[in-house]
């Protein structure tokens, strides 16, 4: 397994985006509108080969960490051979080039891998995960990971203050405003179309404005099957994730 890598051609930097022109200013360049054109169209296809490279780097290592803790040996025939797996990674190679998340490359590349991991969710629900991976970003996964338990996540940050002093009740908008230290009008839109989307999939349900007792604005939000696809995600503790940066 560890000569896998070996098989992915390199990527050349050197190839990437606007180099020519990069540094001009765009009424500098003559006849802008074709030499744009050719000049996006060259920025597309290096960002793409770019972000299959990366992916394709991705599934080795998520192949590479399934075969070191298999109990079963993996060969390249069970890679090779598999119709799931092979039918799962041209499905979400064209979902990594579309998009611009390095963090959800590495997901879609792991979902890919569990095809093959015979501790892996039934079918059925790998399929279901693999759905919201696609369709969600990295703030509903963040959101998802806080609101599995927001007491643990303020703790493990030094934030317990935040309801140590909330008096006689706060809401669990209190919490995450702490937790994200940010007070952005149009980031507060995107949170809560976020959350809207996670309780839309039956993954989470937060009212950022409910007024509750004292130890309700922490209390986990999150429901069996939303904590079910962060034990999926695997991304470690989801009380010491970091929450993606605004915009």
């Amino acid at each position: 397994m560890t000569d896998l890598a070996d098989l992915i051609p390199p990527h050349d930097p050197s190839e990437d985006t606007l180099a020519a022109v990069g540094g001009m200013a765009l009424d500098a360049i003559p006849i802008l509108g074709p030499l744009a054109g050719r000049a996006l169209d060259h920025a597309l296809a290096a960002r793409e080969r770019e972000r299959r490279h990366e992916f394709d780097i991705g599934v080795v290592s998520a192949l590479q960490q399934l075969a070191e803790r298999s109990d079963t040996a993996l060969t390249l025939a069970d890679v090779v051979n598999s119709d799931e797996f092979l039918a799962t990674l041209a499905r979400v190679q064209r979902e990594a080039a579309e998009t611009a998340s390095h963090t959800k490359r590495r997901r879609l590349a792991r979902a890919a891998v569990s095809a093959l991991d015979p501790s892996a969710p039934p079918r059925a629900e790998r399929a279901d995960f693999l759905r919201l991976i696609i369709e969600l970003e990295d703030l509903h996964i963040w959101l998802l990971a806080f609101f599995a338990d927001p007491r643990a996540w303020l703790d493990a940050h030094d934030l317990a203050h935040v309801y140590e002093n909330s008096g006689l009740g706060s809401s669990p908008g209190v919490a995450l405003e702490a937790a994200l230290n940010y007070h952005d009008m149009t980031f507060s839109v995107s949170i809560e179309a976020a959350l809207d989307d996670l309780e839309g999939r039956g993954l989470a349900s937060a009212q950022l404005r409910t007024f509750m007792a004292q130890g309700g604005m922490v209390q986990p939000r999150a429901s069996a099957r939303g904590l079910a696809l962060l034990q999926y995600l695997d991304e470690g503790n989801p009380a010491e994730a970091e929450p993606p940066p605004a915009g």
